[in-house]
């Protein structure tokens, strides 16, 4: 599948990913009826590419191309964004292997399509998500900070000339007046800011320079980043990595085992990991200026 996308659009960020232990077991708890093999988006891929016509396209190419998976649905939250202001697009497609039946059986993957513009939108969110242990992009958390994030994403759907979000006015600079006096109240831009620049140092182990799995550790206590590179076939040893980080279940570390092609795709595809969001604070400082 990841292969497939890149091969087909090379200008584009793709990159794999499984989803980490508390956002799983979150989603359980949230939903009564949730059983885990419906769960569609246990693991998927990434797509990132610059603007909406990009967006559409690169999908199109993908839904007519020679694929052995069945899609099941897809959801077009930029033409209908989330309350919480997530934009995207979302594909679901029913896995179909040829060489273990298993794998067949109510497996469920999600392919993400989204522009550079969303994706620094939804990095800059998890990355608050992370340090202050909240749930914005479920809707949870602070009400100054969700209603700022609803906002800002709906300043930029006016950039890329899309719907805004719910409950918000079609006005741009209302909008704006809006950001701001949330930002005077709460400061908050210039927290996420000082968020960009809190980790010391990363520790790598020998970063790959071509196509292999790496599992982020993001130990926001002690402000570090430890990065586990693998080659393309020890996902058996990166899965093993990522589940011992995991079952510790410590509450200041957050891990997550993707695939990438290079260790730059990587940062750019995961850049809240690495606690760089500053294409975020820079928008927003000549946003509001």
């Amino acid at each position: 599948m990841p292969s497939n996308l890149r091969l087909r659009n090379p200008d584009a960020i793709v990159v794999q990913r499984l989803k980490r232990l508390e956002s799983i077991t979150g989603k359980l708890e949230r939903y009564s009826d949730m059983k885990l093999y419906r769960m569609q988006d246990l693991g998927g891929c990434r797509v990132i590419v610059e603007g909406i016509k990009d967006v559409y396209e690169t999908l199109n190419r993908y839904k007519n191309s020679r694929i052995r998976h069945i899609l099941k649905r897809e959801y077009d939250y930029i033409q209908k964004p989330k309350d919480s202001g997530y934009r995207s697009y979302h594909m679901v497609y029913q896995f179909q292997s040829d060489k273990k039946e298993t794998y067949n059986k109510n497996m469920l993957i999600e392919i993400q399509f989204r522009t550079k513009l969303q994706h620094v939108w939804a990095t800059a969110i998890e990355m608050v998500d992370i340090y202050t242990k909240s749930q914005l992009k479920a809707s949870k958390g602070d009400s100054n900070i969700l209603r700022f994030f609803v906002l800002v994403s709906s300043v930029f759907a006016k950039l890329e000339n899309m719907p805004i979000c719910p409950n918000t006015v079609d006005d741009y600079n209302t909008l704006v007046s809006e950001i701001k006096s949330i930002d005077r109240k709460t400061n908050i831009i210039s927290m996420i800011s000082a968020f960009s620049t809190a980790i010391n140092h990363v520790t790598k182990n020998d970063c790959l320079k071509k196509n292999g799995y790496y599992v982020l550790q993001l130990n926001y206590k002690k402000k570090a980043l430890k990065i586990y590179s693998f080659h393309k076939s020890q996902i058996e040893l990166a899965t093993k990595t990522y589940n011992a980080i995991e079952s510790q279940n410590i509450p200041y570390i957050d891990a997550v085992l993707v695939s990438a092609t290079s260790f730059d795709t990587l940062r750019a595809a995961y850049p809240n990991y690495f606690t760089d969001i500053s294409d975020f604070v820079l928008m927003m400082r000549r946003i509001l200026a």
